[in-house]
């Protein structure tokens, strides 16, 4: 018996060990594995609890495999396609930023086309802005701009091509030697003072076509009328329609205004007004014109000037504007008549006037002597026509004594007023003063 049991558990014994031989390791590399699929699949703790038996895991650890194949070839499926994804939202991203760039780009060019378009149109916005403001303020200065703008024009339309035009440069000779190098682009010239002595001249004796330099005589005949106490500065004249057939430069006048002789005077002798001129002289002459030119050339000869000047209208307008003889005279008698009207200081004081206003304020003239204050000229008259050209008396304070200079026949009114320019510093820089007398240093 002992024996039987002692066989049996022999038997039992080497069983024992070869089931714990065949079957420990596997066991251990299936509980692993098992582990290893909850962590890859994420499986709980039931799970775990299933058979583990060896036809049960085995299919297991394969399925494992499997999905663990699966879940990689998801990822890469799934990181291709987010590839894929991220590459169509960058081209379209790329498209959007075109898209918005591309009137980004309009704008530019279109600020840049803005940009460069003339400050004009600008201007023209910011005009027509005020034109809707329709108050009473805004219109008195406009129209008070739009009358300055007017009365204000220059006698002379400008001439940049002349003026800016090389002439040839003549060198003259004066009787007391001293050279005059003057560039050729006038008529007639003569420099001279108070007593009638001649400094420099040029066609001083030739009769040429007068224009605004006439006025000088209608002045200087109102202005006797004036101090024989015939008439009187604050004399009112009513305009009647004769001074407003008259072209050329003038001031606002309507048939029926009254002026004052004084304002009449001053657009005459500072602006040069044609139609002021015809006005003042219809009333000096008593309704007619005719009778005032009677005035001036009687004037002449009582100053001995007939045969150097001829007048046959009070204001000096051309042929085509009166349908008379233009108004002709030398430099030489221009000269002496010039002399005679520094004796008539309130006229005088008149001419050197650069701005002022007239009609209560309401019409403002300014000279057209551009010259006046510019190295002590103070007068006379400027004149200017197409037959004419450019003309000029003026009066030059000198070292204390007065000079007279005229030109005749200026190119334009810039190369002219330029001309004068160069007389007074040849004069500055050849002669001075002794003892009232001009004389060369």
């Amino acid at each position: 018996m002992f024996k039987r049991f002692k066989n049996l558990f022999l038997v039992m014994a080497i069983l024992g060990l070869i089931f714990s031989t065949s079957y420990s390791g596997p066991v251990k590399e299936i509980q692993s594995i098992e582990e290893y699929s909850a962590q890859v699949l994420g499986e709980d703790e039931e799970e775990d609890a299933e058979d583990t038996s060896q036809t049960i895991i085995m299919p297991v650890i394969k399925k494992v495999e499997k999905k663990e194949d699966v879940k990689k070839e998801e990822v890469e499926a799934k990181k291709e396609a987010k590839k894929e994804e991220i590459k169509e939202e960058v081209k379209k991203e790329t498209k959007k930023e075109a898209v918005k760039e591309e009137p980004k780009k309009k704008e530019e060019v279109k600020k840049e086309e803005i940009k460069k378009e003339p400050e004009v149109k600008v201007v023209k916005e910011e005009v027509k802005k005020p034109e809707k403001i329709e108050t009473k303020e805004v219109k008195k200065v406009e129209e008070e701009k739009k009358t300055e703008t007017k009365n204000l024009a220059l006698e002379e339309p400008e001439n940049p091509e002349k003026d800016k035009q090389k002439y040839e440069m003549i060198t003259y000779y004066s009787k007391d030697g001293v050279e005059w190098v003057l560039p050729d682009n006038f008529r007639a010239v003569l420099v001279g003072d108070l007593n009638g002595n001649v400094i420099f001249s040029k066609n001083a004796d030739k009769m040429y076509p007068l224009a605004s330099v006439t006025k000088v005589m209608s002045l200087l005949v109102t202005f006797d009328e004036i101090n024989a106490g015939n008439i009187s500065l604050n004399d009112s004249v009513r305009i009647s329609k004769t001074p407003l057939k008259y072209g050329g430069s003038g001031i606002p006048l309507k048939e029926g205004q009254i002026f004052v002789l004084e304002d009449l005077i001053k657009a005459s002798a500072v602006y040069s007004a044609n139609n002021a001129t015809y006005a003042m002289a219809e009333y000096v002459g008593e309704g007619s014109i005719f009778n005032f030119v009677t005035k001036m050339n009687k004037k002449l000869k009582q100053l001995g000037l007939q045969n150097d000047i001829k007048y046959h209208t009070p204001a000096g307008l051309p042929t085509r504007n009166t349908k008379m003889p233009m108004d002709e005279g030398t430099p030489r008698g221009i000269y002496k008549l010039s002399i005679e009207a520094l004796k008539y200081h309130k006229y005088i004081e008149i001419a050197g006037i650069k701005n002022t206003k007239i009609y209560n304020g309401k019409i403002s003239i300014r000279n057209r002597n551009h010259l006046i204050g510019e190295d002590g000229v103070y007068g006379i008259k400027t004149g200017f026509h197409k037959e004419a050209k450019y003309n000029i008396t003026v009066a030059v304070k000198f070292e204390g004594i007065d000079l007279i200079i005229v030109v005749m026949g200026g190119e334009t009114y810039k190369t002219r007023d330029d001309l004068v320019r160069t007389i007074i510093a040849n004069l500055k820089e050849n002669y001075t003063v002794r003892n009232g007398q001009l004389i060369r240093k």
